[in-house]
């Protein structure tokens, strides 16, 4: 129940820009460190393993993605696939009190989701780093919104 509610979450999260777009691309980033792009339309469910601490994305056809650490999406235009280029950095992951966010740009909204899609905070980003207390959260795992990038992180 709470995976398909995640999901419900997640679809919610970027509804109003898959209307009006039309071609958009979900770009999976692994714990290593390497990047995909999948189009959203290919892409079945997206699994949370509470147990494992871990997030895979199973496809409609082809090979699931495991050992994902954060989604974003994508309009595309062309042939070429989306590349992200990121250097949003979330630490200490799991964390028990302060989270922290490095590489947003200044005043950018980060937003905080529990796994149900429910909308816990929003911060405006400061300069250079932004510190989160999750201190009263429940253990588990939650989600950042950060523009088009949702990364997870545990709390635990």
């Amino acid at each position: 129940m709470i995976k398909k509610s995640f999901l419900l979450g997640l679809v919610l999260l970027v509804a109003g820009q898959l209307m009006v777009a039309q071609s958009f691309k979900m770009i999976v980033v692994k714990a290593d460190g390497t990047d995909e792009a999948y189009a959203v339309s290919d892409v079945q469910k997206i699994v949370f393993d509470l147990g494992n601490n871990t997030m895979t994305v199973n496809m409609k056809a082809g090979a699931d993605v495991s050992n994902v650490t954060s989604l974003s999406f994508d309009e595309t235009t062309g042939i070429e696939s989306p590349k992200v280029e990121s250097s949003i950095f979330v630490f200490p992951n799991p964390v028990k009190e302060t989270l922290t966010v490095k590489g947003v740009e200044k005043d950018a909204i980060i937003s905080l989701y529990d796994m149900s899609g429910k909308l816990l905070q929003s911060i405006t980003s400061q300069e250079n780093s932004t510190d989160i207390n999750v201190s009263s959260l429940q253990q588990g795992i939650y989600l950042l919104q950060i523009d088009k990038q949702i990364i997870k992180f545990i709390k635990k």
